[in-house]
């Protein structure tokens, strides 16, 4: 029997040994199979007969230990190559410890935070430890350190604390121990994991450590400009701190400064500077014995030009501070008429034009830089309002004859390049251009305003009566003035005939703004704009200001444009 045993065990060694040789033999096989995939033939034949190269040139003295090193370091790099590097995986799996070890430290801190945590001071104020007496003061007699009349700041304010608890409780958002306790009930009820709530903790407890608005900047996110109802604020008026003693004739933002023109008949020329609080005054300037109908910055906001019933007007140069009085060489001016040429003029927006308006159809130009006289244009009737194009190209005059007139600009005659008639107008009385010209608004006698595509319906089409985009009717009396907001989604129009005659029309849509200006019939909600004589928008149109006879300018914030002017 134990020699059949050890028969046996012979047999079962033979095959194990069998068996182990097979495997061999197959890992062998399948490691040459990987070889042909990766590599390919010719790329396996190159291995061999570089390896053979290699073999050759060695030295023959090699021990076995060095060919299992050399065979060893070939086996890595094709493990490399095939599953990739091992410092890769180190790597990564270094990220996952940091994250983790990250992770438990923001527990780690939220536990610190919500049981034991106080903070520290940013700074310790040498003011908290000087003496004050306490006879100086009437309301700190009956403070706590009787002993002495001469206690430190911070004994001060620790008695203010209490005494302001006592009378007061303690507001929401300065009690913690309450916003814990909602936050241990909500996290029972809620079914997240313990870690994501842990984690949220401690996000919102550094969000509320450190000062900076809590709110996303909602410049990216406001898009194109409400339907029906604009955001829109009332500021302390523009002039509050010297208001006109007449009506305003003219108000104008500078064209890069936070900067406001107020001018009107009380012969003052005043500047303001606008935050919306308290706009404090610039300056004021009088000019004698010459009521300022109109006034406009340059271009380059270095110089105000003002005009009146005279035929001389003046050019005031904010950096030099001085006043210089222009005569115009132009004949057939009456000082005394009832037009004259400085009561109605407009700078082009690339600071090179000043037009004038003249009597008898006529448009003077003049040079801004020199004051110099350069042509006279020439409508059928008289002219009543001009305007130019946002790229200073096109000259755009409207008059009694009902026809709107272009001239070219860049045409050394300034030709008159178009000319068509204004639908359903009795008298032109205002006109303006969008900045980015696309559209352009003409209001007439009967109050109705007119908007047109400047490109398709007025310069690129020859039809003597084009027909407007849509034509406003809100206004009853004669509109006086109009004019686009920077974006030109907002095109104001003013009538100076009438109270509260004023409208802010949304232009992409064609419909009025409904909550601009207010005015019920109980008067609980009430803008009081009076009778309005001017108006403008400011650089990104975040301000609007309106001027009206009592010499008052409003000021309004419009909510939706982003920026602080």
């Amino acid at each position: 029997m134990l020699q059949i045993d050890a028969k046996l065990e012979d047999s079962d060694i033979d095959l194990s040994k069998e068996n182990k040789r097979k495997v061999s033999e197959s890992s062998d096989d399948n490691g040459e199979e990987l070889e042909s995939k990766v590599f390919g033939k010719k790329k396996k034949n190159l291995l061999r007969k570089n390896t053979q190269y290699e073999a050759e040139s060695d030295d023959q003295d090699l021990d076995l230990g060095d060919e299992i090193d050399e065979k060893s370091d070939k086996e890595r790099d094709l493990e490399e190559l095939v599953f990739g590097s091992i410092e890769s995986s180190i790597i990564n799996n270094i990220d996952k410890v940091s994250k983790k070890n990250h992770r438990i430290h923001d527990l780690d801190k939220k536990t610190i935070i919500g049981d034991n945590f106080e903070p520290k001071p940013a700074w310790n104020d040498d003011a908290d430890e000087e003496i004050v007496d306490l006879n100086q003061f009437n309301q700190f007699s009956n403070i706590v350190n009787s002993k002495s009349d001469k206690v430190t700041t911070s004994q001060i304010e620790e008695s203010l604390k209490a005494r302001y608890k006592k009378y007061y409780s303690t507001p929401m958002w300065a009690d913690l121990k309450s916003k814990k306790d909602k936050k241990n009930k909500n996290r029972n009820k809620s079914s997240r994991s313990s870690d994501e709530s842990d984690l949220d903790d401690v996000n919102e407890d550094k969000l509320f450590h450190h000062t900076g608005t809590l709110l996303a900047d909602r410049s990216k996110s406001r898009g194109a400009l409400p339907i029906g109802i604009i955001d829109i604020k009332v500021c302390t008026d523009a002039n509050y701190e010297e208001p006109s003693q007449n009506r305003l004739k003219t108000v104008e933002f500078h064209p890069t400064a936070r900067v406001l023109l107020a001018a009107g008949l009380d012969q003052k020329l005043r500047l303001f500077q606008i935050d919306g609080k308290k706009n404090p005054k610039i300056q004021s300037i009088f000019v004698d014995k010459f009521p300022i109908l109109a006034g406009h910055f340059t271009g380059n906001g270095e110089e105000i030009i003002i005009g009146s019933r005279h035929k001389n007007f003046y050019s005031y140069d904010m950096i030099a501070g001085k006043m210089i009085t222009i005569n115009p060489p132009v004949k057939a001016i009456d000082e005394f008429q009832k037009r004259s040429i400085s009561s109605n003029f407009e700078i082009s927006p690339d600071n090179r034009f000043c037009a004038f308006v003249g009597s008898q159809g006529q448009i003077h130009l003049f040079s801004v830089k020199s004051k110099e006289w350069i042509d006279s244009l020439k409508i059928n009737g008289e002219c009543n309002c001009v305007t130019f194009s946002a790229d200073s190209r096109y000259l755009f005059a409207f008059g009694d004859d009902k026809d709107v007139n272009v001239f070219d600009m860049n045409h050394r005659g300034h030709r008159c390049l178009r000319k068509f008639t204004d639908f359903g107008c009795l008298s032109g009385t205002a006109i303006a251009v969008s900045k980015n010209s696309q559209l352009l608004a003409t209001g007439c006698k009967s109050g109705v305003v007119n908007l047109y595509n400047l490109n398709d319906g007025v310069l690129n089409s020859t039809e003597r009566n084009p027909k407007p985009l849509k034509s406003f009717m809100n206004l009853t009396t004669p509109c006086t003035s109009l004019k686009f907001n920077s974006t030109s989604e907002l095109l104001a129009s003013c009538s100076a005939y009438a109270e509260n005659g004023f409208k802010l029309i949304h232009t992409p849509s064609l419909s009025v703004i409904q909550n601009f200006p207010i005015q019920n019939q109980d008067r609980s909600v009430y803008t009081a704009m009076r009778i309005p004589q001017c108006f403008d928008f400011s650089l990104n149109s975040c301000y609007l200001t309106i001027g009206n006879q009592k010499g008052n300018a409003l000021l309004y914030r419009l909510k939706h444009f982003f920026g602080s002017y």
